[in-house]
């Protein structure tokens, strides 16, 4: 197995884990297992990987699922999944490409989405933008990210904690996400200097379209801005909307006129941006 291998296979490539690309590999079995027993990966199952590097879980999913699609922008890792993955296993397939700038326009269409789910262990420093891609551009309904254990619970943050923001929200109005598994920093190597957390996403289903979308994400930054300020504050300075005026609105639909975001659940939020929106 490519895991019992990582430190041999990168001494004898003269290779080494580089960190503009975030690579912290994946060498814990028990986790690898974890990760395909959660996701629930099966022979239907078309998985897609971002950052693969040496191929650790990637030959875990093709034991596992019937195809494996990754997305590698490192071309040594990809020569080492060509050398070590490619000749045993014929349900792989390597794109060599920043995931960031990939055309997922396939994955809009729900019908081709069927038995699709992402496997990642995700580069720390491009999570976030990782995400928000897969959720905005394509109809994938599930998702297992390794990530941060730090921002495994900003993105599942609850109202009034130090962890609840704008992610939170979007995630919580566009999925069911958890923290399934936390994992100490000696299951990769290198060993990072923070723990990490498997998070599982399940995508919920609205009627709402694009543009209401969109506007209620940007509303919901908007007001997360300044976290310290008071909602109408940071509507005012970002929304140009008249302080008196948004005074008198909270009033009649008996919103606190002192409420911060961290306070509101995400059905108030939503309540306000409709309130807000249609004045």
């Amino acid at each position: 197995m490519i895991a019992d291998e990582v430190i041999k296979i990168l001494n004898s490539q003269n290779l080494y884990a580089k960190k503009c690309f975030g690579q912290n590999f994946l060498i814990d079995k028990n986790v690898l297992n974890k990760i395909i027993n959660i996701s629930n990966v099966n022979e239907n199952d078309i998985i897609i990987e971002i950052g693969p590097g040496l191929g650790c879980l990637t030959e875990y999913l093709c034991l596992n699922a019937k195809q494996v699609i990754c997305y590698e922008i490192d071309k040594d890792m990809v020569s080492m999944l060509e050398k070590n993955l490619i000749p045993n296993y014929n349900n792989l397939t390597i794109n060599n490409v920043d995931f960031l700038k990939a055309d997922l326009s396939y994955y809009s269409n729900e019908e081709n989405c069927k038995n699709v789910k992402v496997v990642a262990n995700l580069p720390y420093y491009i999570t976030t933008p990782i995400i928000f891609k897969l959720l905005s551009e394509t109809k994938i309904s599930q998702y297992t990210f390794m990530v941060q254990k730090e921002v495994a619970e900003r993105f599942t943050g609850k109202p009034n904690t130090k962890d609840y923001n704008s992610l939170s929200v979007a995630m919580e109005y566009k999925t069911n996400s958890k923290i399934v598994y936390k994992v100490s920093p000696n299951s990769f190597y290198p060993a990072p200097k923070v723990d990490s957390a498997l998070l599982l996403v399940k995508v919920l289903k609205n009627d709402c379209d694009q543009n209401f979308e969109a506007e209620f994400l940007k509303f919901v930054q908007i007001i997360f801005t300044q976290r310290r300020k008071t909602i109408i504050n940071n509507l005012n300075d970002k929304y140009g909307k008249d302080k008196g005026k948004l005074i008198d609105l909270f009033k009649a639909n008996n919103f606190n006129v002192n409420a911060r975001a961290e306070s509101l659940t995400v059905n108030e939020i939503m309540k306000l941006f409709k309130v807000v929106i249609n004045t």
